[in-house]
């Protein structure tokens, strides 16, 4: 049998109201040439029998009656893979009907291997709610990964030769882990349209699993910063993501104090590009300032008298805008 140029690989786990509109949106790709790898991971509703229900040969079920988890289910699925290429999509979120094309064409690219897109989220019933995982520069990613997932799984089409096996440990942010490992040898690259529809409910595992997430996040952390001989992920580094919504100016100088010293080991061991470096560092100090609106004045003497402050004009004018009602208002 021909192999198929792209193998969709969806884990699957009490997905009954959500997995037919999944799969379908697959199925209806302008690319043919595919395969759908669905494991199902010890499902104990109607899952099973609503794919079973679906007369499409390019559809293949596999199934485990011992849970695998997401991690353990799209490794499986993984090893069975015969595409060229290899897409994920969760089974409780939607692809756009041109997502592989998209993607593929991008993936031809010289030096580029793995895809994203931005992601339109949605509620329960399917209702546009938001977006999510902007567009950034491909040369970018693998430094913005030292602070945050930039890459949605549901998103990422990559070529198999530069995959690697999901790490259970790092569960339920396997996915991070794995970017944050192949970024140093690998291209990527985020379109910029939205290619998948990410749904967002209760049962999602970042809602069930926030102590779980939080930790493999600190461990994902630190092994990126282990690259940069830092030793350990100070509680400010973990806030860069996660800014409060009362920030004191203490707090800003801190993060200041922080991203020089990343600036400095980066400038002495070139993990990253430097100037690409400084560049990250630069968009991520005047996000924590546009954050910290609500200091007033000393939020706009801190910005421009930083080290870091790369910013272009209309950065500038934003900044100024959001800050001018506070700083007229005291005088």
């Amino acid at each position: 049998m021909k192999a198929p140029l792209v193998s969709v690989l969806m884990p699957m786990h009490n997905a009954a109201l959500f997995v037919a509109a999944a799969v379908q949106s697959v199925l209806a790709q302008t690319v043919r040439e595919l395969e759908l790898i669905v494991v199902d991971d010890a499902s104990t509703d109607a899952s099973a029998e609503i794919l079973r229900a679906i007369p499409d040969p390019r559809l293949r079920m596999i199934r485990s009656a011992a849970p695998l988890n997401a991690a353990g289910a799209r490794n499986l699925a993984l090893a069975e893979a015969r595409g060229e290429f290899v897409a994920f999509l969760d089974a409780d979120d939607l692809a756009e009907r041109t997502r592989l094309s998209t993607q593929l064409r991008a993936l031809r690219q010289p030096g580029i291997h793995l895809v994203a897109s931005p992601v339109v989220l949605m509620d329960e019933n399917g209702i546009a709610c938001g977006d999510n995982f902007a567009p950034r520069p491909s040369e970018e990613i693998p430094a913005t990964l030292l602070f945050e997932n930039c890459l949605a799984l549901s998103s990422v089409t990559a070529r198999r030769a530069a995959l690697q096996p999901f790490d259970p440990a790092f569960a339920p942010a396997e996915d991070y882990e794995l970017w944050a490992r192949l970024a140093p040898a690998n291209g990527f690259h985020i379109c910029a349209k939205a290619l998948t529809r990410y749904r967002v409910h209760s049962g999602g595992v970042s809602a069930r699993q926030p102590v779980q997430m939080r930790d493999a996040v600190h461990a994902i952390h630190a092994a990126q910063l282990a690259r940069l001989g830092i030793a350990s992920v100070p509680r400010i580094h973990t806030q860069l993501t996660a800014w409060p919504l009362q920030p004191s100016i203490e707090q800003l100088a801190e993060a200041e104090d922080w991203l020089l010293a990343l600036r400095g080991k980066n400038d002495a061991l070139a993990v990253y590009p430097p100037a690409i470096f400084r560049r990250v560092l630069a968009a991520r100090w005047f996000a924590l300032c546009m954050d910290s609106w609500s200091l007033g004045r000393p939020v706009w003497k801190k910005y421009s008298t930083s080290p870091l402050t790369l910013s272009t004009w209309r950065q500038r004018a934003q900044l100024l805008r959001r800050l001018l009602p506070l700083c007229m208002g005291k005088g």
